[in-house]
C-alpha cells in the first residue's frame, strides 16, 4: 500500500470509541498500525458492516451508499486491490476461528467485487 497516512490495519467499530452522545472520542488497538492509504480503513470498516450481519441479519442496513462512497473515492485497481486484502484476511480467520459456512460466506462477500 502507498502513501504516508497513519493507517490502523484492524480499523473496525470495536476499536471505535465515542461518548454519549455519539462522538468519537477515541481509536484503539493500534498494534498493526502502519504507513500507508488511509483511504484502506473505509474498506476495513465495509467488512466489519458486513461481519455484523452475521449476528443481525433482520437490521440490515442498505449499504449501497457506502459502496458507492468508495466507488468514488478509490481508484478501481485500488479497491480491487484494497478488497482482495480484506477477503484473504476474513477468510482465512473464518477457516481458523469459525464454521464452514462462515468461510462460505465471506467468500461469496469477497466475490461481490472481485469479478
Amino acid at each position: 500500500m502507498t502513501g504516508d497516512d497513519l493507517v490502523h490495519l484492524d480499523f473496525h467499530t470495536g476499536n471505535v470509541l465515542v461518548d454519549e452522545r455519539g462522538e468519537l472520542t477515541g481509536i484503539v488497538d493500534w498494534d498493526g498500525i502502519g504507513r500507508g492509504d488511509s483511504r484502506f480503513g473505509l474498506v476495513t470498516l465495509r467488512f466489519d458492516a458486513e461481519s455484523r450481519l452475521q449476528f443481525d441479519a433482520e437490521s440490515r442496513l442498505p449499504l449501497d451508499w457506502y459502496d458507492e462512497m468508495l466507488d468514488d473515492l478509490l481508484d478501481p485497481a485500488v479497491l480491487r486491490l484494497y478488497w482482495a486484502h480484506m477477503s484473504l484476511r476474513l477468510v482465512d480467520w473464518s477457516i481458523r476461528h469459525h464454521t464452514p459456512a462462515d468461510t462460505t460466506r465471506w467468500l461469496d462477500f469477497a466475490e461481490t467485487r472481485m469479478n
